[in-house]
């Protein structure tokens, strides 16, 4: 089956080769806007969500740690030969609206800053290309080869019959230090939406609960697992850091608020229905409605890690 479906060259066009809706796109814009033509509206189908699994790795650019390579930092966990690094985690690809609100947001940020200090974006590629957000679900690991089947196989049953799809709302905008490394990561923090309209950590919680115990099966370090109260209220979605933590910046209540676009922000609902386990440069979807995808679905980009 075609990726996306397309229609013949030679269908419905006329002698000049264009086509005729494009044409009367073409002459909308043009009394739409006195004479000055608008775009026309893109008919292309939208691409399937497992196609963006396909790239969700980078090209490895070196086999050591090298912080020359991704703007000074450093591996939270080292690479060590044998072992895969793995994340599960809850995918979000903001709209084009929201990505232009969120670049809003992020301007506004900066300019609270002092020179010095320097803002890096999660929004972007370094081509330009929107990138998606995630919800982590368990701390960076480091899986032995002999662990990472067990380890899917694992997670995935536990996670694709935990809970039903649900939606997430942001709740805060923060500043997080990291405990691991020299970084202030500015984070949207989230909560899962109630049917009234308010949030509960219950579904957040529960995949919490199963991804930590697979990690643990794993003997792999657990994410939030000191204190549940906390947890509730620790879940977020990075969308920019800096090194060290920005002067006076404990949270954002030194810029008025009417400068941010907060209001927009937290009358947003994000769609939950997958989890995703990164294990090297291969990505599963773990689907919420109580089926957990076989290794059929998964896709491969290396065949090493």
């Amino acid at each position: 089956m075609a990726l996306v479906d397309y229609s013949s060259s030679s269908d419905g066009e006329d002698g000049d080769g264009a086509r005729p809706v494009a044409k009367q796109q073409k002459k909308r814009g043009a009394a739409a806007t006195g004479g000055e033509v608008a775009p026309p509206l893109s008919s292309m189908p939208p691409l399937p969500s497992e196609f963006h699994d396909l790239y969700a790795a980078t090209v490895r650019q070196s086999t050591v740690d090298d912080p020359s390579l991704h703007q000074g930092r450093k591996r939270q966990v080292p690479h060590i030969a044998g072992h895969w690094p793995s994340h599960v985690y809850i995918e979000w690809r903001p709209s084009y609206e929201q990505h232009a609100v969120l670049t809003r947001l992020l301007t506004k940020v900066e300019e609270s800053l002092d020179r010095e200090t320097e803002l890096h974006p999660f929004l972007t590629s370094d081509l330009g290309a929107p990138l998606p957000l995630h919800v982590s679900l368990s701390r960076p690991l480091s899986l032995a080869t002999a662990d990472k089947d067990d380890f899917l196989q694992r997670v995935s049953t536990s996670l694709g019959g935990a809970v039903r799809p649900f939606a997430v709302r942001p709740r805060r905008l923060a500043w997080f230090a990291s405990p691991d490394s020299n970084r202030c990561f500015l984070v949207l923090g989230v909560a899962a939406a109630t049917d009234n309209g308010g949030s509960d950590g219950g579904p957040l919680m529960e995949l919490l609960r199963r991804s930590n115990a697979a990690a643990s099966r794993a003997r792999q370090p657990l994410l939030y697992q000191a204190d549940e109260e906390a947890a509730r209220t620790a879940f977020h979605v990075s969308i920019a850091w800096t090194f060290g933590r920005p002067p006076g910046q404990e949270g954002l209540g030194d810029l008025p608020a009417r400068e941010l676009p907060l209001d927009e922000v937290m009358a947003w609902t994000i769609g939950v229905d997958s989890v995703k386990v990164k294990i090297g440069n291969t990505v599963t979807s773990i689907a919420l409605s109580g089926h957990a995808p076989g290794y059929d679905q998964t896709r491969f980009l290396f065949d090493e890690a």
